[in-house]
């Protein structure tokens, strides 16, 4: 059943590529032989691809192929020869819906054995998920709740933001994914109940990425730290860093500045706070075309002047010129985040990588006073 290979797995990230929309996604379990399978079968077109995980193996292994008339699945695991050159088929598994939610399948090895099988949907209510609570209010899908209904968490350290308000570092000892929590601290107003749902749900997302980076364990390398920049009974930013080097690949490193509420743990996006327009501000959601043009027009240029204000050593350009702050396209879309002292800036550009990471581009918040919508316990 762990045939699939490397030659597979880049393939299967070419179709993902290749069909934008998924049609549709099946999340199903059940034994094959002794061995009890979980399986996400994705649709798109008349192609399809699956992952397979056990209880025992939580790691990936790919499936890929096409769907028949009859909506019968034809799909393989494969790897490639590098002496004779060419795609070798190991497995074969053909899949068929019997009847609403009952999935009839037969999986044959390259050795010849067949194995028949039934397979029915991932009940997330019935994998007794340590942390149902988690997942039903956040993006787990069942086929991720199968793999990590065996997770605990182990407490690290604690660690002190600010006076008073504390997190603790917390890792799943079996695929050493760390992240945080929040302490509740009722004398100043921290309530983290409905944060920590949140950040259990990002914590298993990041272990469902180990495994699905990973392969056959050697594989792969997945790694990923965290930084919590601001906390208040209002508020939490902070950075998630990943370095992924999936299947051999070169490898690429990452970072999100994330900002939830902690009254719902919703995201927060700078309009919710900050508003630099010179009428009222629309009900306008990230990504429209109305919110492109007010980042054009009105929110670049006012970030540009209040950092020139600000930082007039760093915004006006010195001789020789190797990174043009002043140019207002860089701050049209920043990246950003909370911290004590304000507002942090980071700059977008593909272009110069000579510019420096810009640690120096944070507004006071009371530099802010005028443009804010919500203070959410920012300014003292």
């Amino acid at each position: 059943m762990k045939g699939a290979f490397i030659f597979s797995l880049l393939l299967y990230f070419n179709i993902m590529s290749l069909y934008a929309h998924r049609e549709k996604t099946y999340y199903l379990f059940g034994k094959i032989g002794e061995t009890e399978v979980a399986i996400q079968l994705d649709e798109y077109g008349t192609d399809c691809t699956a992952r397979y995980i056990t209880k025992k193996d939580k790691y990936d292994s790919i499936l890929e192929g096409e769907i028949l008339e009859n909506g019968q699945f034809n799909l393989y695991s494969k790897h490639w020869d590098k002496d004779k050159k060419t795609t070798i088929i190991d497995d074969s598994v053909y899949l068929i819906e019997k009847e609403k939610n009952i999935w009839s399948g037969t999986w044959k090895y390259k050795d010849g054995k067949e194995v028949n099988f039934v397979l029915t949907p991932i009940l997330i209510e019935a994998l007794n998920h340590p942390y149902t609570s988690a997942i039903k209010k956040h993006v787990i899908t069942p086929f991720n709740a199968y793999r990590t209904q065996d997770v605990y968490f182990t407490d690290i350290k604690k660690e002190k933001i600010s006076k008073g308000i504390y997190i603790k570092h917390t890792i799943d000892p079996i695929s050493k994914i760390s992240f945080f929590r929040v302490l509740n601290n009722p004398k100043k107003n921290i309530i983290a109940d409905t944060i920590n749902d949140k950040l259990v749900a990002i914590h298993l997302n990041m272990i469902n990425e180990k495994y699905s980076c990973v392969y056959a364990v050697s594989k792969g390398n997945y790694t990923s730290n965290f930084e919590v920049h601001f906390l208040n009974p209002q508020l939490i930013s902070f950075s998630i860093n990943t370095h992924q080097a999936c299947y051999g690949d070169q490898g690429e490193d990452s970072t999100e500045h994330e900002t939830f509420k902690m009254i719902d743990a919703k995201k927060i996006i700078l309009e919710d706070l900050y508003w630099f327009g010179n009428k009222p501000q629309p009900e306008l959601q990230k990504g429209e075309y109305e919110w492109f043009q007010y980042r054009y027009k009105e929110f670049g240029p006012k970030i540009l002047a209040l950092l020139t204000e600000l930082y007039p050593e760093k915004i006006t350009p010195q001789k020789p010129i190797e990174c043009n702050y002043n140019d207002v396209k860089l701050w049209e879309f920043p990246e950003w985040y909370f911290t004590p002292k304000g507002l942090y800036l980071k700059y977008q550009s593909q272009t110069n990588k000579k510019c420096d990471d810009s640690t120096w581009s944070v507004i006071p918040y009371e530099k802010l006073n005028g443009f804010t919508t919500m203070e959410f316990g920012l300014i003292k």
